[in-house]
C-alpha cells in the first residue's frame, strides 16, 4: 500500500499511463527522474555498471554510457518488434533498434546521477500519409531522451551521440521532422515499438484523432502554380525530352522507367512526355492505359489529350 503511494507521489498519475501523454513531465522537480521501473531490468547490475561511467561532469558522464554502449552493443534488426529491457539488451549483447537503445541508455545515465525522460515521436510524413489515407511502407517513428545536465534540461539522441542543448520540453517538432507525442519515467507502460502490435494500435488511435494544425505543413502534397511535366524515357533520351519540356516552360517534376504504378498516378492533370522505339511506347500500353484509358489513341498522332492530362510521344528509333 505505502510503496503503491510512493511511486504515484514520485512518478505522478500521468506518468505510467500506457495512452500517449506529452505534458505529464514535472520539469522543476528533476530528481524525480533518477527513479527507475523495476520493468526495466536488474537495479544493482545496473547501478554497478552506471558507476563506472560517472564522471566529474555532466556531458562527460553521458559521453562515457554512451562510448560504452557503441563499444558492447551490436544491432540486429529483427529483435526490434519484442520487449526487452536492460537485462536482455545486455544478455544478447545487442540492440534491435532506437527503443532498446534508448532504455539501456536512459537507465544508466538515471544511475550515473543524470535525471532522464523518454520521449516517443513519429515520423512527420508518416503521420501525414497516415491522416490522408496514403500507402507508406512501414510505421515510422524514433525514441529520444530529455536529460538534465549543466542545470538544464536538453534533448539526447542517443544512437547519433547527439545533443541539443537549445531546446524547449514545450517544443513538439523534434530533429529529423519529428513529431514529440508521449513522455514517460517507464518505457513498458508507455508502449514502445517493442511491444510492436500494441505500439501500432495506439498510433493509429492516436495519430486518427490528432489536430492537424499541431503538424508542420504537409510538404508532400506541396503543388506549384507552374505547368508540371513527368518524363518516361531511358537514358539519353530522357534528358532529350526533359530539355525539350523545359523549353516550353514546363517543370519536370519526375523521369522515370520503372514504378510505373506509382508514378503515373502522379502524373494526372499534368504533361507525359512518353519515349517511343518504331512507334511503341517504352512503357507497357496496357499499364499507360491502366491510367489513362484509350491512350494509345495518340500514337499516331504524336499526342492526346485525356481528361486534363496531355501526352506527348516522342519517337527515338534506333
Amino acid at each position: 500500500m505505502w510503496r503503491s503511494l510512493l511511486i504515484l507521489v514520485m512518478f505522478g498519475p500521468t506518468s505510467f499511463a500506457s495512452e500517449p501523454v506529452f505534458d505529464s513531465i514535472d520539469y522543476t522537480t528533476p530528481t524525480k527522474y533518477l527513479a527507475m521501473p523495476a520493468t526495466l531490468g536488474d537495479r544493482e547490475a545496473i547501478k554497478t555498471q552506471a558507476l563506472a561511467f560517472k564522471a566529474d561532469h555532466d556531458r562527460k558522464t553521458v559521453l562515457n554510457v554512451l562510448n560504452w554502449m557503441n563499444t558492447n552493443l551490436k544491432y540486429q534488426a529483427d529483435l526490434a518488434y519484442q520487449w526487452r529491457n536492460y537485462d536482455t539488451v545486455i544478455q544478447d549483447g545487442c540492440y534491435g533498434g532506437c527503443a532498446d537503445y534508448a532504455i539501456v541508455c536512459g537507465v544508466l545515465l538515471k544511475h550515473a546521477g543524470i535525471p532522464t525522460v523518454w520521449v516517443k515521436t513519429m515520423d512527420v510524413p508518416w503521420i501525414w500519409d497516415f491522416k490522408k489515407g496514403r500507402q507508406f511502407k512501414s510505421w515510422s517513428g524514433h525514441v529520444f531522451l530529455e536529460i538534465y545536465i549543466d542545470q538544464k534540461w536538453v534533448l539526447l539522441d542517443p544512437g547519433a551521440k547527439r545533443v541539443y542543448v537549445d531546446y524547449s520540453p514545450k517544443a513538439r517538432i523534434l530533429p529529423g521532422n519529428r513529431f514529440a507525442y508521449h513522455k514517460g519515467n517507464d518505457p513498458k507502460a508507455m508502449i514502445m515499438s517493442l511491444q510492436w502490435e500494441a505500439w501500432k494500435q495506439q498510433t493509429k488511435t492516436y495519430f486518427s484523432q490528432l489536430d492537424e494544425g499541431l503538424l508542420p505543413v504537409n510538404m508532400a502534397n506541396a503543388d506549384t502554380l507552374d505547368p508540371k511535366c513527368f518524363v518516361i524515357g531511358n537514358s539519353p533520351y530522357y534528358q532529350i525530352l526533359t530539355r525539350t519540356a523545359q523549353q516550353k516552360g514546363l517543370i519536370v517534376v519526375k523521369s522515370f522507367n520503372t514504378q510505373y504504378d506509382t508514378y503515373l498516378p502522379q502524373a494526372k492533370g499534368h504533361t507525359l512526355y512518353i519515349q517511343t522505339q518504331k512507334g511503341i511506347p517504352i512503357v507497357p500500353v496496357t499499364t499507360l492505359e491502366k491510367y489513362f484509358p484509350n491512350a494509345s489513341d495518340g500514337l499516331k498522332a504524336g499526342n492526346i489529350t485525356i481528361s486534363d492530362t496531355k501526352i506527348v510521344y516522342s519517337e527515338f528509333s534506333k
